[in-house]
């Protein structure tokens, strides 16, 4: 499923650039949504296949994802803050980049409120409860808001990697993932239905807006729960003669509708696009599980994630020009970005990761 990461990772690139040669596949908050659904299958997957045996240990599993996640996003958090220092000194205080709220507001943050944040920005949890909060500048202290749109200064302008509050959520699901993805599909089928209830209640009491129409996780949770399902299709079918073709057309519907997304006018496409994706992943999983360059792609998508607004912030304090438009740039620089983040560092760290887990005996 490589591709298909790939594929959303540069979407949510292009939600904060511009279209690639009118192409605005299916938006930042769809990618995100989607991405929930690929973990939960993933972590279904090798919770059940892989965290077994003698490798079945919650602190094996947690520390592991930790790995995966954290060197790359320090390294970006690193030169985010290098490159705004660099550029606030260069500048002559004129552009200060990811410093700017931290300059402007200082003195009108609590030392409460500035630890919060501080610390955040370095273990990403609770990044996403940023988006419920406000600064009250008179007193400096945090307070819960239910549009963070009327906040002034916003919180989320303090984070260096603003768009890591989805691995904040990311990192709450992975909390819980061992004590659900192994449970039977009516446990799984109530929790949808209780996360779906919870948002129909919001929406209900005027609470259908960003960040609760998309950051909150108790509602969000179903794109993981959707994940799970999709693997327990995965396995009850993984033994079954599928015709290739069939499954190559899955996939290029799948990723037809991702990227032509914006172009399709049928009612109801936004829960259209969702059932597919999750009824077909085990088709796509099983068809491309194999493809090495399809696995390498995809080992793309979460530094292309995690670096772009600051590859973002680079180029247009360098005013280098675009070539064929932002969206384009940006996606180009993206990509080589993260193949040598990927070449420098996941690749050391991911052997430091097998190594870890012990060989499953069939």
């Amino acid at each position: 499923m490589g591709t298909l990461r790939l594929i959303l990772a540069i979407a949510v690139v292009i939600f904060h650039s511009s279209s690639i040669f009118g192409i605005e596949s299916v938006g930042g908050q769809i990618a995100v949504q989607a991405f929930y659904i690929i973990s939960g299958f993933y972590m279904a997957l090798i919770l059940n296949e892989k965290y077994i045996g003698l490798n079945n240990s919650y602190k094996l599993f947690i520390t592991n994802r930790f790995l995966r996640l954290y060197p790359i996003y320090w390294t970006v958090l690193i030169i985010t803050i290098l490159s705004s220092t660099v550029s606030l000194l260069l500048t002559n205080g004129e552009n200060s980049g990811a410093l700017y709220s931290y300059l402007k507001y200082y003195d009108s943050l609590s030392l409460g409120s500035f630890i919060f944040i501080i610390v955040t920005n370095i273990i990403i949890f609770f990044q996403d409860v940023v988006l419920f909060l406000g600064i009250d500048t008179t007193s400096g202290h945090l307070f819960f808001t239910s549009n963070f749109g009327n906040t002034n200064p916003p919180l989320y302008s303090f984070y260096f990697v603003p768009q890591a509050w989805t691995i904040g959520v990311e990192l709450t699901f992975y909390l819980i993932a061992p004590f659900i993805a192994r449970r039977r599909l009516k446990i799984i089928f109530l929790l949808i239905f209780l996360s779906l209830l919870l948002r129909l209640i919001l929406i209900q009491n005027g609470l259908k807006y960003d960040p609760w129409s998309y950051r909150f996780f108790p509602t969000e949770m179903v794109f993981f729960l959707l994940g799970i399902v999709s693997y327990k299709i995965y396995n009850k079918m993984r033994a079954a003669k599928i015709n290739k073709l069939f499954l190559n057309i899955i996939f290029i519907v799948i990723l037809s509708f991702t990227l032509l997304y914006n172009f399709i006018t049928i009612p109801g496409k936004y829960f259209l696009f969702f059932l597919l994706f999750f009824l077909c992943l085990p088709f796509i999983f099983i068809l491309t599980k194999k493809w090495k360059f399809d696995t390498y792609i995809g080992e793309w998508s979460y530094p292309i994630y995690i670096s772009h607004l600051l590859l973002l912030r680079i180029l247009h304090i360098l005013k280098i020009p675009d070539i064929g438009g932002l969206g384009l740039s940006l996606t180009i620089v993206s990509i080589l970005f993260s193949i040598v983040l990927n070449e420098l560092l996941t690749k050391r760290i991911e052997r430091i990761r097998q190594k870890r887990v012990r060989p499953i005996v069939t």
